[in-house]
């Protein structure tokens, strides 16, 4: 497996105690995830490490094999990875929600005309945005490289992950010849 197989599900922090527990900073919308047994990854997917115990209470957790303080140092910092087939699986999406490895890359279009493909999300408090690199043709024509789209329903009418497609109303459009 490659890196893009492969999403952030967490930064491990410094060891709390002495029995070797470290503090678990999660990075994804899934804390059901950690749990006893459950498998993950450091190193680009080299290595992996096995839950012992997750205490979500106080976020701490504990790996097999790094039951002590000196051992669990050797992962402070270190970025928790899970592959994206074992996210699927594992990580239940409710109706009309999406992973965010499944829109990046997308491609957006407002009716006919295609804007460009969705480079990164930004969560903004409640809500998100899309950041989009424009179409060639649209910057050609003087149009901004980027633009940013809310993804709220007055926007973004339907998405299609099988075909890594953003189906957008034509405020979309608005918002790129306003930016």
């Amino acid at each position: 497996m490659s890196e893009k197989d492969f999403v952030w599900v967490a930064k491990l922090g410094k060891t709390i105690g002495l029995k070797g527990y470290v503090k678990l900073h999660n990075l994804s919308d899934f804390s059901s995830q950690f749990k006893k047994d459950a498998c993950f990854f450091i190193k680009n997917g080299k290595e992996s490490l096995k839950i012992k115990h997750y205490n979500p209470s106080n976020s701490t957790i504990l790996f097999e094999n790094y039951e002590s303080v000196e051992k669990a140092k050797s992962l402070t910092h270190l970025i928790l990875l899970q592959s994206i087939e074992e996210s699927r699986k594992t990580c239940k999406l409710k109706k009309d929600e999406f992973f965010y490895f499944d829109i990046l890359e997308c491609e957006v279009f407002d009716e006919e005309l295609r804007l460009g493909k969705v480079i990164d999300i930004l969560e903004t408090g409640a809500s998100y945005l899309l950041e989009i690199q424009s179409d060639e043709v649209l910057v050609e024509k003087k149009y901004p490289k980027t633009f940013f789209i809310p993804y709220l329903d007055k926007f973004v009418k339907n998405i299609d992950i099988k075909k890594r497609q953003i189906f957008c109303t034509k405020d979309a459009f608005l918002i790129l010849e306003n930016s």
